[in-house]
C-alpha cells in the first residue's frame, strides 16, 4: 500500500507540472485582513478566533482555550485517561493532526501566546482529513512578521489562594536578508489542590469517601520557525518544536486510608519542512515533509492500609513515531479555483504496561502497532455570478494497519459547501459532507490500563478492542449570518448528523474479577441534531467601549444499540453548551475589563449492561482586567473559576432483573485561580 500511495503522489506532482499558465488572483490572501471580513468571504464556513481574544482570560494552554470554543467539547487534560474532542472534533496544529498518547497531549504544550488564531470548521471539506467527525479545529501558530521584536511575558498566581502557579514566555522574531525567523520558549510550573467525594449506597450498606488530590504540572517548550524567501516565486519554511513535561499527582482517601500516586514524564518533537513555488501567476505548488515523535513513561501506585493492606503498582511506557509527506497543487481558471493534493503518513507505536503485586511483576504486556495512510483529494471553488460560491470536493483515503491483526480499508469522502451573499452583510451557508472516524491505535490495543485499588464505575480499568471498525457519518448544515457595520456578527444554524457504527465506551462489571472495565465498542446507528446560535456585537450605542459575545448549542441525539435493539441517547452527550461574556474599554485610561461565563449542560444515560450514569450541568465564571502601562508594558489580572465549579455525577448498578442495587454519587470540587501577568514588547 505504501508503495502504491507513493506512485499516486508522484502522479499528482506530474499532473501539477503539466498544467497551463493563467492568471492567479486567489492564492495570495492578505494576512492583515479583518477577521470577520475574512470569515464572511470564506467559501467554507469557519469561525475565526484571533490571538487577542485567546489571551484575555488567562488560559494556560490550548486545551483550556478550546473549552471556550463554540460547539467544541474538550475533556480535561493532565492525565493518562484524557483526550481531546470526545470523538466528535479533530484538532489540528498548523494543519497537522494531533496524536495523543496515554500521557502526552500536544495541546497542553501550546501556550496561548504561541497562537496566531484558531479556525473552527463545523463540517468537513476535501482538503482536510476525512476523519472530521463533528468538524475541525485548526490551531494556527504565529509566523515571523516583524523586522525585529522581542516579547517577554511573566505570569504568577495561586490556585485556591494556597498553591503557586507561574509561567514564563519569551519570543524573538526578526529578519536578516531573505531569512525571517521566530523562536520562543515557554516554561510553566503549576500546582493545584482539589477535593472530591464518593458516596455509595445499597440496601445493605452505605459508605462515604473524601479525597484530597494535589497535583504539580511542569512543562518546557521551545519552538523555532524559519522562513527563507530566495525570490518572489519561492518560499521555504521550517517548523521545529520540542516539549518536555512532568506530572505528579498524589491523592489521599479517607476513611479507607487509600493513597494513590501517579507520576509521568514525556517528550514531544514536531518538525516539518515546507516549500511553496509559484509556477506562474495562476499556479501554486506546495510540498511538506514532516516528522513527529511522542515518548512518555509513567508510574502509578496505590497503597491501602485499612481495612486490609494492599499494594499495587503499574508502569507504562509509550512511543509514537510519525513520518509523512504531502503535496498540493492549486490553480485558478476563470471562475474556478482548483486544489488537488496527496499525502502519505506512517505511524509506528509501541506500548508497554507492567502490573506489579507487592514488588514482583504479575504481568508484562507489550504491543507494536503500525499504520500507513495514503490520501488523495480534489476540490473546486466555483464562483457563480457575483453572489454565490459552490465548493465541491472528494477525498480518498487508504489505511493499512498491523496491530497484531493486519487490516486494510479505503473510503471516499465527498463534500459540497455553498455560500450565497444575500446582501453585502448577509450570508446563507449550506454544506453536506461524508466523514469517518477511525479507531485510534490506543483503542485497538488490548493492553489493560489498570485503575488499581481505585476501581469503581467512574474509574474502571481501560481495555482496547481489536475488533473495532470505523464510524461513518453523513453531516448536513444550514446557517444564516448577518455582519454588523461595527464588525459584529449574529448567526443561527442547524445541523444533522447520521452515524453508522458509532463508537462508545462501554463500562461493565467483570464477574470473574469483580472489577469494572471500560472497552470501546461499535454501539450501533445514531443521530445527532441541533441548533447553534452566535452573537458578537458592540454596545457602544449604550455605553462607549462596551461589547458582548454569546454562543449556545442546543442538541439532541438518539442511538439504536445493535446488540439489545434499545433506542436511547448517545452516551455522555450534553444537551446544551454556552458561553457568554461582556467587556468594557476605557480608552482614556487604556483599561479593558470583562467577564465570561461558560456552561456545560448535563446528560442522563439510561440503564445498559446493568449500569447507568448521569451528570449535572456546571458552569464557571472568569474575570479579567488589562491595563496598557505604556507602549512597552502591559499589566493583566485574571480571576478564573471564581464560582468554584463542582461537577456532580451519579452512577447506578442494577441486578439481573433490572432492580436498582447500588447508587454511587461523585462530586469533584475545584477552586479559583488568581493570575497576575506583566508583558513587555521591544
Amino acid at each position: 500500500m505504501f508503495t502504491r500511495s507513493l506512485i499516486l503522489l508522484s502522479f499528482t506532482f506530474s499532473l501539477a507540472c503539466a498544467e497551463e499558465i493563467l492568471t492567479l488572483d486567489k492564492i495570495q490572501v492578505e494576512e492583515n485582513g479583518a477577521t470577520l471580513e475574512e470569515r464572511r468571504d470564506n467559501s467554507i464556513a469557519k469561525r475565526l478566533i484571533s490571538g487577542e481574544e485567546l489571551t484575555q482570560y488567562g488560559d494556560l494552554n490550548a486545551l483550556e482555550i478550546l473549552k471556550r470554543t463554540p460547539g467544541v467539547t474538550i475533556a480535561d487534560g493532565k492525565g493518562k485517561k484524557s483526550a481531546p474532542g470526545k470523538g466528535y472534533t479533530v484538532v489540528l496544529i498548523d494543519g497537522e493532526e494531533t496524536t495523543t498518547s496515554k500521557r502526552v497531549n500536544p495541546l497542553e504544550q501550546i501556550s496561548p501566546d504561541m497562537i496566531e488564531r484558531i479556525e473552527v470548521m463545523t463540517n468537513g471539506s476535501a482538503e482536510y482529513t476525512a476523519e472530521s467527525m463533528g468538524g475541525i479545529v485548526n490551531i494556527v501558530l504565529k509566523v515571523p512578521k516583524s523586522a525585529g521584536q522581542t516579547i517577554a511575558k511573566m505570569t504568577i498566581g495561586s490556585y485556591g489562594g494556597d498553591l503557586p502557579m507561574e509561567s514564563l514566555f519569551l519570543q524573538r522574531e526578526g529578519k536578516s536578508g531573505k531569512l525571517a525567523y521566530l523562536f520562543n520558549v515557554t516554561a510553566a510550573d503549576n500546582r493545584q489542590l482539589d477535593s472530591s467525594s464518593t458516596s455509595k449506597q445499597s440496601a445493605a450498606s452505605r459508605s462515604e469517601e473524601n479525597r484530597a488530590t494535589e497535583g504539580r504540572y511542569q512543562t518546557l517548550n521551545a519552538t523555532i520557525k524559519l522562513i527563507y524567501t530566495p525570490s518572489s516565486r519561492d518560499k521555504y519554511t521550517y517548523n521545529g518544536s520540542i516539549g518536555l513535561n512532568s506530572t505528579n499527582s498524589d491523592m489521599n482517601t479517607k476513611p479507607d486510608s487509600l493513597t494513590t500516586t501517579d507520576q509521568s514524564k514525556g517528550a514531544m518533537v514536531w518538525s516539518s519542512i515546507k516549500g511553496e513555488h509559484h509556477l506562474s501567476s495562476t499556479e501554486l505548488l506546495e510540498w511538506k515533509l514532516k516528522f513527529h515523535q511522542n515518548d512518555d513513561n509513567g508510574d502509578s501506585t496505590s497503597l491501602q492500609s485499612s481495612p486490609i493492606v494492599t499494594n499495587q503498582k503499574q508502569k507504562d511506557n509509550g512511543s509514537i513515531r510519525i513520518l509523512g509527506a504531502e503535496g498540493i497543487y492549486s490553480r485558478a481558471i476563470g471562475d474556478h479555483f482548483i486544489k488537488t493534493g496527496a499525502e502519505l503518513k506512517r505511524q509506528n507505536q509501541r506500548d508497554e504496561v507492567t502490573l506489579y503485586g507487592t514488588s514482583i511483576p504479575t504481568s508484562l504486556n507489550t504491543t507494536q502497532m503500525r499504520q500507513d495512510k495514503g490520501s488523495l483529494y480534489f476540490q473546486d471553488e466555483i464562483s457563480v455570478g457575483d453572489s454565490t460560491v459552490v465548493t465541491p470536493g472528494v477525498r480518498y483515503e487508504n489505511v493499512s494497519r498491523d496491530f497484531g491483526t493486519a487490516s486494510t480499508i479505503d473510503y471516499f469522502a465527498p463534500s459540497v459547501h455553498l455560500l450565497h451573499h444575500l446582501t453585502p452583510s448577509d450570508n446563507i451557508r449550506a454544506s453536506i459532507a461524508k466523514t469517518v472516524k477511525l479507531p485510534t491505535l490506543n483503542q485497538l490495543s488490548t493492553l489493560t490500563d489498570s485503575s488499581l485499588e481505585r476501581n469503581d464505575i467512574v474509574h474502571p480499568d481501560l481495555i482496547g478492542n481489536a475488533n473495532l471498525t470505523e464510524e461513518k457519518a453523513l453531516s448536513t448544515e444550514l446557517r444564516y449570518e448577518h455582519y454588523f457595520e461595527n464588525k459584529g456578527i449574529v448567526s443561527v444554524g442547524g445541523f444533522y448528523r447520521n452515524i453508522d457504527d458509532k463508537i462508545e465506551n462501554v463500562i461493565k462489571l467483570d464477574a470473574a474479577t469483580s472489577r469494572y472495565t471500560q472497552t470501546p465498542e461499535n454501539a450501533g446507528q445514531g443521530n445527532l441534531w441541533g441548533v447553534e446560535l452566535e452573537l458578537k456585537k458592540s454596545l457602544s450605542a449604550y455605553m462607549e467601549g462596551l461589547g458582548m459575545f454569546a454562543n449556545a448549542t442546543f442538541q439532541d441525539s438518539s442511538l439504536t444499540n445493535r446488540t439489545t435493539g434499545v433506542k436511547r441517547p448517545i452516551k455522555q452527550t450534553s444537551n446544551f453548551l454556552s458561553n457568554i461574556g461582556i467587556d468594557h474599554t476605557l480608552k482614556a485610561y487604556k483599561l479593558t475589563y470583562g467577564a465570561a461565563y461558560r456552561y456545560v449542560g448535563g446528560y442522563d444515560d439510561p440503564m445498559e449492561y446493568q449500569l447507568s450514569q448521569s451528570q449535572k450541568g456546571y458552569g464557571a465564571l472568569d474575570l479579567y482586567a488589562s491595563k496598557r502601562l505604556d507602549k512597552t508594558f502591559k499589566f493583566q489580572l485574571n480571576v478564573k473559576n471564581i464560582t468554584s465549579t463542582t461537577v456532580k455525577m451519579r452512577s447506578n448498578s442494577y441486578d439481573g432483573v433490572g432492580a436498582l442495587s447500588t447508587t454511587q454519587l461523585d462530586k469533584i470540587h475545584s477552586k479559583p485561580q488568581i493570575l497576575v501577568m506583566v508583558e513587555g514588547k521591544w
